[in-house]
């Protein structure tokens, strides 16, 4: 059996969408990744060992027969180019700066690590068409075919039920949608349940808190990702994010700023010039998925 380290450390989102790797993965797995996230990946079948990067100094002591990363951070790439593997796939540390092999620039070129620059790496991510897990299986030599994500499954609602989501992290302002107390104005004339979701210590709670629901509306966000892993139906914003690199596995509503080509990730706070996609566009694609 093969012995295979995998580094994803975060953000929370980008852990949970790489959990469709675990499926393809031909032996004993060891992730490493941020505390945070820890809850996300407890329990897996696929891990046989959970590490953070607090408590991984005895990797280096270790020998690998691949080790497997696709985290941008520094941290990540120094620790990647730190264990002994007969094998490495994504992204090291080198003297001069972090570097990425040949199997999976076609992600890392698009990112903010890419060697062309940032400009460039948003201009190719504009272009792509593939979501982000069709880059990491090719660039560990597998074919994308729909591998779900791992979160352990929850028992589904019984009834109707609409979550709304109306937080986004601080990275990408243009991400918050302003239009959520609209839309629950609506849903409740059109006699649609709906609750908001609010902020949870632990974050086996918000996740307990999705599953109640059997539809999610949300922006680009670790909900988002939650929703799709445990197999409810979602609509999301897409502001300034690409919303090609997400797979929506059939269930997810992408609504799309039209000017998003403006906006790609933009870190600006949103000005007088932007204007948030219309409530009925967003009330129309969740009455499409209630139905």
């Amino acid at each position: 059996m093969r012995k295979i380290l995998l580094i994803k450390l975060g953000a929370l989102g980008d852990v949970l969408r790489t959990t469709p790797l675990l499926r393809a993965l031909p032996g004993r797995v060891t992730w490493v990744t941020s505390r945070r996230a820890l809850p996300l990946l407890a329990g897996n079948p696929r891990v046989a060992r959970l590490l953070t990067p607090e408590n991984c100094a005895k990797l280096r002591g270790e020998k690998f027969d691949w080790v497997i990363n696709f985290d941008e951070d520094e941290q990540a790439c120094a620790l990647a180019s730190a264990v002994a593997a007969e094998k490495k796939t994504g992204a090291l540390l080198a003297p001069g700066g972090v570097t990425y092999c040949k199997d999976s620039a076609p992600w890392f070129d698009m990112s903010l690590i890419s060697r062309y620059g940032r400009g460039e790496a948003d201009r190719r991510k504009y272009s792509a068409r593939k979501p982000y897990q069709y880059y990491l299986f090719k660039a560990c030599g597998f074919r994308f075919d729909g591998e779900e994500y791992m979160l352990p499954p929850a028992p589904a609602p019984r009834r109707p039920l609409v979550a709304l989501e109306t937080r986004a992290g601080e990275r990408w302002p243009l991400k918050n949608w302003t239009g959520y107390r609209a839309l629950a104005d609506l849903l409740e004339k059109d006699g649609v349940d709906f609750f908001f979701l609010r902020q949870r210590r632990k974050l086996a709670d918000y996740i307990s808190d999705i599953a109640r629901c059997t539809l999610l509306v949300a922006g680009d966000t670790l909900a988002m990702h939650i929703a799709l892993a445990l197999r409810r139906r979602a609509v999301a914003v897409f502001n300034c994010t690409s919303p090609w690199e997400i797979h929506g596995y059939g269930r997810l509503r992408k609504v799309v700023h039209p000017r998003l080509r403006e906006f790609f990730y933009s870190t600006r706070p949103p000005g007088r010039d932007f204007k948030s996609v219309p409530v009925q566009a967003v009330f129309k694609a969740v009455k499409g998925r209630i139905s």
